[in-house]
């Protein structure tokens, strides 16, 4: 009875936080298309989880929901926002998008709600789970996450399975008791959703192998301190290894790194004398005038010169990333000097919508849950210090396994940011956006998991 009472507030607020997002949002069928838009479409074509569907220059998870949303993938797309070009089109119903967008909505909301449940779960006490249900769905809900659920790109997927990943991980990490069926249902879904959240987008292959990594360890920790506890939890880890490997053995055969990698020697590399003559040293060639180019390699004739491409596609994934680890302090410094540019940006420069179609007066709010400011890192990290202590002294499950979740999360939030940023030097703030949300979230988080002691102590629990 009592377990059944510390859930009625926690699910008051979901039912109001649910009905505040359909309510305030408008219909669930108006979109926009962005460039990416109809290659999705296209990639959608092919045979799912067939290997070259892995292979092809979509991911394959995005197209998949375009092809279960609308099998016949026929469609109009009349709405296209291309803020590169300064256009912002309006929310309008584009003809065989309308499921997809719903879909995208209902996945966004489950998965929100969802991560919120899990997460309040694994805390203690009646106003530390309301709390953690509050601080999530206030994240998930505002405009600055919401909108991506109304744009034809894979961002909102992305979004979506990334939080419900989230709720999971408080599951999979060892509590001090050993395997149930809870255990294994947890990390088999952390498995699953992980595969799927890999291939949405290429660089959430990085936070992946962080969890990989501090899964395996948590669990060698927890097995050698209270033998057999949680093996669940190595095998999750090995699991999501594999998954990484097999993302990058068919992204590299994909091709999808190209563009982005053509980008960075551009912006970079071509530039500079002393990197031009690091890459020199790996056969690089430079004729044809390719060192004079500039701008975007989508637009300035690079694929033109043949021996570069060539070159490329054999050699330069693997000596671009030599190059970075050969010059760790650049790497770095690169990252820390445009922090500030990171974080300056929460929303989506796709659409702006009337206020039927979504509450401009959430924005504030939103800014308050996703914080426009780069100082959001060291706040993290201050509190994640201040969790470590805690958990020592008290020896508390809760407050170990939120410790080694919200580490993951920190890590692996961080690690996403730079190498996007790292990766692709157009559209920067768009693809740092899931690791800069990941360390965004890492605080609110913290501050639950933190009273998640406290209440407990004073007997609430």
């Amino acid at each position: 009875m009592k377990r059944i009472l510390a859930w009625v507030l926690p699910f008051l607020l979901i039912i109001v936080f649910v009905y505040g997002r359909i309510v305030c949002y408008g219909p669930m069928n108006d979109s926009v298309a962005v460039q990416d838009t109809e290659s999705y479409f296209a990639a959608a074509e092919m045979p799912p989880f067939s290997l070259k569907s892995f292979e092809q220059q979509r991911s394959i998870s995005y197209p998949l929901l375009i092809k279960i949303s609308n099998p016949t993938l026929e469609h109009e797309l009349t709405q296209l926002s291309e803020p590169y070009f300064g256009t912002e089109a309006r929310l309008a119903v584009q003809p065989g998008t309308e499921t997809l967008v719903r879909n995208q909505t209902v996945i966004s909301i489950v998965c929100w709600v969802l991560c919120a449940v899990l997460v309040a779960s694994s805390l203690n006490g009646v106003f530390t789970k309301a709390l953690a249900v509050f601080l999530i769905l206030s994240c998930g809900f505002v405009p600055q996450i919401a909108d991506w659920d109304s744009i034809l790109s894979s961002e909102s997927l992305s979004f979506s399975l990334f939080i419900l990943s989230v709720g999971l991980l408080f599951k999979v990490i060892p509590d001090g008791r050993k395997d149930r069926v809870t255990s294994w249902l947890a990390a088999l879904g952390l498995i699953i959703v992980n595969f799927f959240w890999v291939f949405t987008r290429d660089t959430n292959a990085y936070f992946v192998i962080v969890e990989a990594l501090l899964l395996i360890i948590s669990g060698i920790i927890f097995w050698i301190r209270r033998k057999g506890q949680r093996v669940s939890t190595l095998l999750c880890g090995f699991f999501l290894l594999g998954i990484f490997f097999f993302h990058q053995g068919t992204m590299r055969e994909s091709e999808r790194w190209l563009l982005p990698f053509l980008n960075n020697m551009i912006t970079n590399v071509f530039p500079y004398e002393d990197r031009v003559a690091f890459f020199e040293e790996m056969e690089m060639p430079t004729e044809g005038g390719v060192l004079e180019l500039t701008g975007s390699a989508e637009y300035n004739n690079i694929y033109q010169n043949e021996k570069f491409i060539h070159w490329a596609r054999r050699f330069g994934l693997s000596a671009y990333q030599k190059f970075l680890l050969s010059r760790p302090l650049w790497s770095v410094s690169e990252v820390y000097n445009n922090l500030d540019s990171f974080f300056e940006e929460n929303r989506q420069p796709f659409f702006y919508g009337s206020k039927e179609q979504r509450p401009h007066w959430a924005e504030k709010p939103g800014n308050l849950m996703l914080p426009l400011s780069a100082s959001v890192i060291l706040i993290d990290f201050l509190l994640l210090i201040l969790l470590a202590v805690k958990s020592v002294r008290t020896g508390d499950a809760s407050d170990i396994r939120s410790f080694w979740a919200l580490l993951i999360l920190f890590l692996g939030g961080g690690l996403l940011m730079s190498l996007s940023y790292l990766g692709e030097v157009r559209s920067i703030w768009r693809h740092v956006l899931g690791g800069v949300t990941a360390l965004r979230l890492t605080l609110w988080l913290l501050i639950a998991a933190l009273f998640s002691r406290q209440e407990e102590k004073a007997g609430d629990n």
